[in-house]
């Protein structure tokens, strides 16, 4: 019941997320480019090792625009996980390692296992070693480049602060 109550929250959090992937995609041309190549095909994320404490994110199914963009499949987004998935990629997550990614600095590629096909594979890897959201350069676009170059300064600062927490925690445990 509780999973019925949050899915028309989840399934308004996976659109913001649609249009954070189209922004950031969208600001490098080469990245466009090179899905492009790719238009129809699907990707689909599923999730593992889920913190308990946090509801499960819905599920999610992207194709690919003639643009080079991502559309959400909203018709997937009812069908239970594990039915129908004959995505042309599956990516998978593993919810612990990627919040140690980005709690660690973000640098390299995010931690995931790609399964599929192997030309739409290497695009998306591509992309997630290349692609980062220059969140400085869109704040500066409201606040101005000062103030925006020291909220920057403050996230990362708070970034490496809970990392060095999160690691002190698993250090003592």
């Amino acid at each position: 019941m509780f999973e019925a109550l949050l899915e028309p929250l989840g399934r308004e959090a996976l659109g913001r997320v649609t249009l954070l992937l189209n922004h950031v995609l969208s600001a490098e041309p080469e990245a466009t480019r090179r899905l492009t190549t790719q238009v129809g095909r699907t990707v689909g994320v599923q999730w593992r090792q889920w913190p308990a404490m946090l509801p499960p994110p819905p599920r999610a199914v992207w194709s690919i625009s003639p643009a080079g963009l991502l559309d959400l499949d909203e018709d997937l987004l009812l069908v239970p996980v594990g039915v129908g998935e004959d995505q042309t990629l599956m990516v998978t997550l593993d919810g612990t390692e990627l919040l140690g990614w980005v709690f660690g600095g973000m640098a390299g590629r995010p931690p995931m296992d790609i399964r599929g096909d192997a030309a739409l594979a290497a695009e998306v890897s591509w992309l997630a070693e290349h692609l980062r959201w220059d969140i400085e350069d869109d704040l500066a676009r409201v606040v101005g480049d000062g103030p925006a170059r020291v909220l920057g300064q403050l996230g990362r600062g708070l970034t490496q602060a809970v990392g060095a927490f999160v690691q002190r925690v698993r250090g003592a445990a």
